[in-house]
């Protein structure tokens, strides 16, 4: 082996610097097959047959460092330039073909940002599972149409599309929907982990609705601008004319509380109500016993009247408002006092008297007619 450098010196096989001869010495190293730098002794760069290593001598691939590597600004793809890794100041930019794929930023204060399509390209994003549950892709982010499938779902058909089970974690969990800056409503447990649904829009509903044969029809509502609960409210309107019936069970009776929409008939205990209300059962009214003067409420029906102890009167409320209100008057006692009926103010009984005089065993069925009057519906007296 001949050498042609006169400023340095052969030993070994290798060529060192003569001035650098003492100590750690800095020479290059020729082995078989391979050639190190060692500038002061250490190994800088290590060139073998079919790779190169930096800051190592057994590179295990092509171009091995071992140990920091430094870029001012790109690492490119070669003979694609455009697809590369950009280093700017706190921001590293991945690009393939030149559109921004990934964006890492620290910003000037928090929060920082890790950015997919930052450049606004038509590029989905997709995260893919192993294939179990609802299968792949686990997520994807369609660009096209800005919408989000969850769970195998990769052509998503709402904004938010999820191929499965959704569960919300945490205390008081919620729903919110909005537009913009203004709260429409909420779905989710309240502090008393109590479900609740609730309309924040005033004077507005909320509708529950079924399709029923294939039409869709409103099966209850909140009424927000009147304080009512409404069952079937929108009967009739747009040529719907097929009803719905409200149904109440009890532990024995699949029809305890029956509305036959159809015949617009009320039923408690029948499937099939005769009458505007049709009561297939036992049923109660309210019953009060009074030995003195008495002035009726809209939560009386029936009065035993007991006159032993003096005379007792019994004064009707206007008629006026309450349609249809009956009033039993049964006296109990057999006394020679007398116990009377006597009508609101100017108002009559019959038409024709003011005051109606109920003998010692006798009873009397009184019923507002609405016109200012009462109308006598029985009256016995024992003979």
């Amino acid at each position: 082996m001949s050498y042609k450098y006169s400023t340095g010196s052969v030993r070994k096989g290798d060529i060192y610097f003569e001035d650098d001869r003492e100590g750690e010495p800095t020479y290059i190293d020729f082995g078989m097959d391979a050639i190190t730098l060692r500038p002061s002794g250490s190994q800088i760069l290590h060139a073998q047959s079919d790779a190169v290593g930096i800051g190592t001598t057994s590179p295990d691939y092509t171009l091995h460092v071992a140990g920091e590597i430094g870029v001012d600004q790109y690492i490119r793809h070669n003979g694609n330039p455009n697809t590369h890794i950009n280093f700017a100041d706190d921001k590293i930019i991945l690009k393939a073909g030149n559109k921004a794929m990934v964006t890492m930023e620290e910003k000037g204060s928090a929060p920082h940002e890790v950015t997919i399509n930052d450049g606004s390209n038509n590029i989905d994003f997709v995260v893919k599972g192993n294939g179990s549950a609802g299968g792949n892709p686990g997520m994807k982010f369609d660009a096209s149409t800005n919408r989000l499938g969850v769970n195998g779902v990769g052509e998503p058909d709402e904004h938010l599309h999820v191929g499965g089970n959704m569960k919300l974690d945490g205390t008081e969990a919620t729903i919110f929907f909005a537009d913009g800056a203004t709260d429409k409503a909420t779905i989710g447990i309240n502090s008393a982990d109590n479900i609740l649904i609730e309309n924040k829009t005033m004077n507005k509903h909320i509708v529950f609705k079924a399709n029923d044969q294939g039409t869709v029809r409103e099966g209850l509502r909140l009424d927000g601008a009147v304080p009512e609960v409404v069952v079937n409210q929108q009967h009739g309107i747009n040529g719907d004319d097929s009803l719905i019936d409200f149904r109440v069970e009890s532990q024995n009776s699949t029809h305890m509380l029956f509305v036959d929409g159809a015949s617009d008939k009320i039923g408690a205990n029948t499937s099939t109500p005769g009458s505007g209300l049709h009561v297939n059962s036992s049923f109660a009214t309210a019953i009060v016993f009074k030995q003195q003067d008495y002035t009726l409420t809209d939560i009386d029906h029936t009065v035993l009247v007991n006159c032993s102890g003096g005379n007792v009167t019994i004064t009707l409320p206007t008629a006026v408002g309450c349609a249809g209100r009956l009033y039993v008057i049964k006296r109990v006692d057999s006394s020679g006092n007398s116990a009377n009926i006597d009508a609101n103010g100017s108002e009559q009984i019959e038409g024709s008297t003011s005051l109606v005089g109920v003998a010692s065993g006798g009873s009397l069925t009184l019923q507002s007619d609405n016109s200012g009057w009462w109308k006598m519906a029985e009256y016995i007296n024992p003979p």
